[in-house]
């Protein structure tokens, strides 16, 4: 190796392409992920959640105090099936239903009750684990705040010494127990990644398709008009997804991560999530030519962020939590969720992503339309197959 040739290697325009390529990862992904999940952890408070009261007047005290106490974002505007359907599409993160009866059995020293908790496991990880830490705050509180109104004046009547009151009062302090139900359990971490797995395969290889297409459309450009150009890209797209999608799903389920809902709308779901990755990555392209691959770069950040594989999206900052609705990420992970783990809400996820997918389609034909491009020379002009 000479140093003639590494300048050389330098004066080549894709070794400069590629160096540029490699720096803007770097920028893009520190840039927005670190402004993404800044301060993630102080938006906990924002995760939504339904109280479900069931013993009316009586316990509304009860249900002031349990939102003053933990300062989430709550409903109590649901019934119970309402916010079971609310939890199901993840709407809410969890429920929390004070049944018919449970004053009645506080305010008894002798009583016992419990408060039911609905956590659905088909989310990231994190709402699971946050919305279990806050079940258990919830019980000890409501033991610790019964046990003292409830005794308090029966001890002070009794006149009982302080040490020995004290051992009562913990006695008595687990009359409230936690009745956790979670649906749509999960067992194997594996099935919280593939949303993620299937959001990140898909873009990157739609990025590296559409950069392969573009320097292939280039290269016949002299040959071929761009209208048929256009339609070839779109049609190698549709076959390449129709392949890919078959080859992940087989991998995906010869792995062990079964779909409840079959595999035939498991790989028509993932078909769909390729194609309109496929179509977002192709427009950068024909928007900006080369330099669409730098903003494919950005958008695949952004998608892996906002689509809220890793953490629930309730939590990112403003930004990102506005802009994931926009993308084929967002939809793409809730359909995978419901699809692997448990929910109903696939065929709403494909419906906005053929949407999506539609919309940018539509734009791209506009794009080709208003852009003019020179007359093939008599030359250029393709020589006819029977000539």
């Amino acid at each position: 190796m000479s140093r003639p040739l590494i300048m050389r290697f330098l004066k080549q325009p894709a070794t400069i392409v590629g160096i540029i390529t490699a720096l803007l990862f770097q920028v893009f992904f520190s840039l927005i992920w670190i402004t993404g999940y800044d301060h993630v952890t102080d938006r906990v408070d924002r995760l939504p959640i339904a109280i479900v009261n069931e013993d009316g007047a009586n316990a509304q005290p009860v249900v002031d105090g349990i939102t003053q106490s933990l300062q989430f974002v709550t409903r109590q505007d649901l019934p119970l099936q309402a916010a079971k359907e609310a939890l199901e599409h993840r709407e809410i993160r969890m429920i929390i239903n004070i049944p018919q009866g449970f004053t009645g059995a506080v305010s008894n020293p002798s009583g016992k009750t419990e408060l039911r908790y609905l956590i659905n496991e088909s989310n990231p990880q994190m709402v699971s684990n946050v919305m279990q830490t806050v079940a258990l705050k919830v019980t000890a509180a409501m033991n610790t705040q019964s046990s003292n109104t409830t005794l308090n004046q029966t001890l002070e009547a009794m006149k009982l010494p302080q040490a020995q009151a004290e051992i009562i009062k913990s006695a008595a302090s687990s009359r409230i127990s936690a009745n956790v139900e979670v649906i749509h359990p999960t067992t194997n971490f594996a099935q919280t990644m593939v949303p993620l797995m299937i959001v990140t395969a898909s873009f990157t290889g739609a990025m590296l398709l559409a950069m392969n297409l573009q320097k292939a459309s280039s290269n016949l450009s002299g040959q071929f008009g761009k209208w048929d150009r256009f339609g070839a890209r779109f049609a190698i797209m549709g076959a390449t997804a129709v392949l890919t999608s078959l080859v992940g799903t087989i991998m995906v389920n010869s792995l062990g991560i079964h779909s409840n809902h079959g595999f035939l709308l498991m790989w028509l779901f993932e078909f769909i999530v390729i194609l309109s990755c496929m179509i977002l990555a192709q427009f950068s392209l024909l928007l900006l030519g080369d330099a669409g691959a730098w903003l494919n770069i950005a958008l695949l950040s952004i998608q892996m962020l906002a689509s809220g594989a890793t953490i629930p999206r309730d939590v990112l900052s403003p930004f990102y939590s506005w802009i994931g609705p926009f993308s084929p990420a967002y939809y793409a992970v809730n359909g995978m969720l419901d699809l692997v783990i448990g929910g109903n809400g696939v065929w709403k996820d494909m419906f906005y992503l053929l949407c999506i997918g539609a919309a940018i389609a539509g734009l791209s034909i506009i794009l080709t339309f208003i852009r003019k491009e020179t007359q093939l020379s008599q030359e250029q002009e393709p020589v006819p197959a029977n000539a």
